[in-house]
């Protein structure tokens, strides 16, 4: 016999599953009070997108041959690729010159 077998109930827990809800909102020491942190990547996205403009060029002509199609075959999930690690391989060029 399991040695909690003549116990009823279910699992007992050593918190208050409530206990995680109430934290304080972080607040960065280097931004003044009410100023809110904004994210470089916000900025850095677009301007990545321009430097990569041949490859969205690329993948906005594969999004229009594949939504003539009927018989819904295709994708563009290369050039999609494609696109993406030209925004990335630029983004991490430019991130730390954002960091403080």
């Amino acid at each position: 016999q399991p040695p909690c077998a003549g116990v009823a109930g279910a699992m007992s827990f050593s918190y208050s599953p409530t206990f995680f809800q109430h934290f304080p909102k972080y607040h960065a020491p280097h931004l003044k009070p009410g100023e809110e942190h904004k994210d470089p990547l916000d900025e850095l996205k677009p301007q990545c997108l321009v430097h990569c403009a041949s490859w969205l060029t690329e993948y906005n002509n594969c999004v229009t041959r594949i939504s003539m199609r009927t018989d819904g075959k295709g994708d563009c999930k290369g050039q999609f690729e494609e696109l993406i690690q030209c925004q990335d391989h630029c983004i991490a060029h430019e991130i730390f010159a954002h960091m403080k």
